[in-house]
């Protein structure tokens, strides 16, 4: 009894997904007869027509690139719906109407294009803009994780690039003066080949850095940054220049501030501005010695002078890589105010971050006012003190000095008449 009801399952399953195999074998079956009524005009290599503006535009499809694609299977008429009858084979006015629509299939992708810069770019009559078939291709579309595709994350900058890198294109958009594909290229980020552009830029819903939702907008880029350096993006989104960052300061730095945009180089790099000759030099000064913004934000451009007329900024200046910078003492990400308890600059810090570079350090080595410069005028006596002592320097500098000479050019001068007589 038990094997006729394992029999009768067998035949219950078999009769129930034979039809579905002879359903899906009849569709492909039609689809491939309608393909092959297409193909038997688009295979014509030399089958071209003209558009609006006169450019010639080619037909050909090849059916194996067809057939091998993630659509190989769906016939032409699923995509080319508006193609219903002969008149298009004869060249009719259907002809011309046989735009596509991946939207009918791709609803969510499509809704995410339309919100982005490339759709809005088409919609104000630009004529070079990107539309689905011009990153993914047209009959021969491949899966993202097929290294043929256009946007495998190997082929991706070379997708993008054939508008991006192109000097005419990236002039008449504006998109600035260089050309993202040369800076990227020699970048960390183009060198691991782990990264590209739309690791950044995103894909369907890429938008204009003006945008407060695009991933490039100032405000958004610590969170980008993010999705690959998270731990560093948690020490920057605390720091005092995050927070200014968070809440849209347009002038607070952000990632891209220090490390650059596409060419963003190693910090070994000599030519990256976070190489530790840069960052006393122009990275901190762009800000921090900037007239327009220390009236802005009320800071005073006195440490970056200090600096460099201290011990440590002289050193520096004269090529001594091993003298305190500005992240030695501040931090580099996680930079906070002196008054912050976790600062690196706080009073009850001092000793530990002196104590990096001069061992055995006590308490007293670094009480004091840390940038100073020196003058009659200052806020704290000891200013005023030094500011004194330096005047009276330069004054008994000038009167040794110039008595000297002095003395020397009147001796020379007697000396010359005596011998003249």
């Amino acid at each position: 009894m038990k094997w006729r009801e394992e029999r009768s399952k067998a035949w219950m399953f078999l009769w129930g997904v034979l039809p579905i195999f002879l359903i899906f074998g009849w569709m492909i079956g039609v689809a491939w007869s309608d393909n092959s009524l297409c193909l038997g005009c688009h295979q014509d290599e030399s089958l071209k027509k003209q558009d609006v503006r006169g450019r010639s535009i080619s037909l050909f499809v090849s059916e194996a690139g067809f057939k091998n694609s993630v659509h190989g299977s769906i016939s032409c008429s699923d995509c080319h719906t508006r193609i219903k009858d002969d008149v298009h084979a004869e060249g009719g006015k259907k002809a011309a109407n046989k735009s596509v629509n991946c939207g009918t299939c791709h609803r969510e992708a499509e809704k995410e294009y339309l919100q982005g810069l490339h759709s809005k770019m088409i919609m104000k009559g630009t004529e070079r803009a990107a539309y689905c078939y011009d990153c993914h291709g047209k009959h021969n579309i491949q899966g993202s994780k097929n290294p043929k595709s256009m946007i495998h994350v190997s082929n991706i900058d070379k997708t993008c690039n054939r508008c991006h890198a192109d000097a005419v294109f990236v002039k008449e958009h504006a998109l600035g003066a260089a050309i993202p594909k040369e800076e990227f290229k020699e970048s960390v980020h183009g060198k691991t080949g782990e990264i590209t552009c739309t690791n950044c830029h995103g894909s369907h819903s890429l938008r204009s850095l003006i945008d407060p939702k695009s991933s490039i907008f100032r405000s958004n880029i610590p969170q980008t940054c993010g999705s690959c350096h998270s731990d560093i993006t948690k020490q920057f989104t605390e720091s005092v220049h995050g927070t200014l960052a968070a809440r849209g300061r347009s002038d607070s730095p952000t990632c891209t501030t220090c490390h650059g945009f596409h060419g963003i180089k190693a910090k070994i790099d000599p030519d990256s501005p976070v190489h530790e000759r840069r960052i006393a030099m122009t990275t901190c000064p762009q800000c921090h010695a900037a007239e327009r913004i220390s009236k802005e934000y009320r800071i005073t451009t006195v440490p970056v002078k200090s600096y460099y007329d201290s011990f440590h900024g002289l050193s520096y200046r004269g090529g001594d890589t091993f003298s305190a910078n500005c992240a030695s003492c501040h931090g580099v990400h996680d930079i906070l105010s002196s008054a912050d308890p976790k600062s690196m600059i706080h009073k009850d810090n001092l000793q530990k971050t002196c104590g990096n570079c001069h061992p055995g350090a006590s308490e007293n080595f670094a009480i004091g006012k840390m940038h100073s410069v020196p003058s009659i005028k200052g806020e704290e006596f000891g200013e005023k003190v030094v500011g004194w002592v330096r005047i009276i320097y330069i004054l008994l500098i000038v009167a040794v000095i110039g008595g000297l000479t002095f003395f020397n050019f009147m001796d020379w001068l007697r000396k010359t008449i005596d011998r003249a007589h």
